[in-house]
């Protein structure tokens, strides 16, 4: 069954709109408090990747399909992680979602795992050189960014070219929105929920 692109943006927001009630859910919990003071131990390094990891594979499973391809937010939770929590946590989700994907098969089964990875690692790099204070833009553009790179790989390394030129011209343009809108949001989030909690544990000290 074909789907424009608009509803396939569309129901990709939907999607992602979820995974960040999830995350919103996650960030009410003292799991948060380390993100914010930017103090994570390998414990919280972990969980927090274990479960962006579990959400990339949401993502993989929640993709839209159309014509033959699957538009998906596989590469956002990597992302996510990543931007919260570094590049060891970015590179674990990556890998869990990453990995998962590679076992489904497919012709695109190896870019879309690279990719998966790729965006984690780099998202926590970003992470590393802001020091943690990522705003709200940049994360969006590097979001937009790494689904452009995405979708190279895909035309770099799945074949037959064809195919691959085919899939990249339907789920392009939904993905890399609908990832970098997710990002975006996201950002915006974070950046509210980091000010309320750093305002929060200062009462809590002065008390």
């Amino acid at each position: 069954m074909e789907i424009s692109s608009p509803s396939l943006l569309l129901g990709l927001v939907e999607k992602a709109c979820l995974v960040l009630i999830i995350v919103y859910l996650l960030s009410r919990t003292k799991l948060f408090d380390s993100v914010v003071t930017r103090k994570l131990n390998a414990r919280t390094q972990i969980i927090i990747a274990v479960i962006f990891g579990i959400l990339a594979i949401y993502g993989t499973y929640s993709g839209i399909r159309t014509s033959g391809a699957i538009a998906n937010i596989r590469n956002l939770e990597p992302m996510l992680a990543g931007l919260i929590g570094g590049p060891w946590v970015g590179l674990v989700a990556g890998l869990i979602g990453g990995v998962h994907r590679y076992f489904m098969g497919g012709f695109t089964a190896i870019p879309c795992a690279l990719g998966t990875i790729i965006s984690g690692l780099a998202a926590g790099v970003l992470y590393k050189i802001l020091k943690g204070k990522v705003g709200i833009w940049r994360p969006t553009l590097f979001a937009f960014i790494m689904e452009v790179i995405d979708m190279a790989l895909l035309l770099l390394i799945a074949r037959p070219f064809g195919d691959a030129m085919n899939l990249v011209q339907i789920i392009a343009m939904p993905m890399i929105l609908g990832n970098t809108i997710g990002v975006a949001i996201f950002a915006y989030m974070l950046s509210n929920i980091t000010g309320d909690k750093k305002s929060h544990l200062i009462t809590w000290c002065d008390c």
